[in-house]
């Protein structure tokens, strides 16, 4: 059976890779992989310190064939707000449609994005106009739970639904009429490219400037922003405790590294280096494996953590790193207490007191990590792809 076409709709700006915008990426490229025709199609922002469009394969490390396709958009920052999405779900129909026109009428067509406004317009017309989109079926690929009405509208429309992780699905099924046969656990995976790459803590250092680093070096490749502050306030925090231990935390706009750099003078914490923001994302990694200790410790403070599974989370575990995190629902598809640390959420002192018990506890910590080394390296976004092919196909 050929393969069907997958259409990756993405409500983030690719030339300026961060998390989602790698997940993106990494997730069609699984398809790729598995032997589909992949397609993404992004809006445009316009940025000083965007990649250029012919270096997109080499900045995200892609082994296998995308087509990129820019949105006639020309936007000046993030976007945001009903009418931008409003505006690139409208757009990304003309273009399904252009696509649409390379492949013969039997060829199948699957339509995947993670933001149900995009696949909305092609759910309308489904229902209303089935004939036009015979041949298209579409996947919300869901990373978090909504009930408006329209979610409710393409999670019915839809031929499949993915989640990135359990808590989520269990949670729609038990509000939203919709067959569990048709649902798939996607978690957020690695590429087979990060499974085979190998590097020493000490070669790490060195290509991130650390070859000197002599005590316990703890390190947070997360957000770095000024919205959503708790999550880094508790870090800070944590640092300003464990006063014998470096932090590292990467990402940052010039404006959000100095306004934490000004917090730290503030508050006497002098043991934290902010890198900025990294536009090479393959290069965070080497921050990743440099580490003694990598920690996780989003918040309720912008996320709902019943349903949010930091994407970093597999990077971590293939680092073979102790991984210090609060024990929330969204994770327990991939962690438990023989391969991370749990503690207790929301309090600075709780997360240094993990980091204490790590530093004084490395061979404890050693064994977890390597378990969780072990069980990613089964975790591929290729694996994935091809078990999802052969669950949609399986599908009447």
């Amino acid at each position: 059976m050929q393969p069907p076409v997958i259409i990756y709709l993405s409500p983030f700006d690719l030339l300026r890779p961060r998390t989602n915008q790698v997940a993106d990426v990494r997730f069609s490229e699984g398809f790729a992989q598995a032997g589909c025709e992949v397609h993404i199609i992004t809006p445009f922002v316009s940025r000083p310190d965007n990649i250029a469009k012919e270096r997109l394969n080499e900045v995200y490390g892609l082994e296998a064939t995308l087509q990129f396709h820019f949105l006639p958009v020309n936007f000046k920052k993030d976007i945001k707000g009903i009418l931008n999405a409003l505006l690139i779900a409208i757009l990304d129909l003309l273009f399904l449609f252009k696509i649409k026109k390379k492949y013969s009428t039997s060829r199948k067509i699957i339509v995947i994005s993670r933001h149900t406004a995009l696949l909305l317009p092609i759910a309308v017309i489904k229902k209303t106009i089935p004939f036009r989109l015979k041949n298209v079926q579409i996947i919300h690929w869901s990373h978090d739970l909504k009930y408006k009405l329209s979610d409710r509208l393409v999670y019915k429309a839809s031929h499949a639904l993915f989640f990135t992780n359990s808590s989520i699905r269990i949670d729609l099924l038990k509000t939203v009429k919709y067959s569990p046969e048709r649902t798939a656990i996607t978690l957020n995976p690695i590429t087979e490219k990060q499974a085979a790459f190998s590097i020493t803590k000490a070669h790490a250092r060195t290509l991130i400037g650390r070859s000197r680093q002599v005590r316990p070096l703890v390190v947070y490749t997360g957000k770095l922003g000024l919205k959503y502050q708790q999550e880094i306030i508790h870090i800070l925090e944590a640092a300003g405790i464990c006063k014998d231990v470096d932090f590292l935390l990467t990402g940052g706009s010039p404006e959000v590294v100095n306004y934490w750099q000004d917090y730290c003078k503030k508050n006497n914490i002098q043991n934290i280096t902010f890198t900025g923001y990294i536009s090479n994302y393959q290069d965070i990694q080497h921050y990743q494996y440099s580490a003694d200790i990598l920690i996780t410790y989003y918040t309720r403070q912008g996320h709902d953590p019943r349903y949010n599974l930091p994407n970093k989370l597999c990077e971590y575990m293939l680092t073979g790193n102790i991984i210090i995190t609060p024990d929330y629902p969204a994770t327990a598809d991939l962690l438990n207490p023989t391969n991370c640390l749990f503690c207790e959420p929301e309090s600075s002192k709780a997360l240094a007191d993990a980091i204490q018990y790590a530093v004084a506890n490395p061979q404890t910590c050693e064994k977890k990590a390597a378990i969780a080394a072990r069980e990613v390296r089964e975790i591929t976004f290729k694996r994935q792809a091809t078990r999802l092919l052969a669950f949609i196909q399986d599908l009447t």
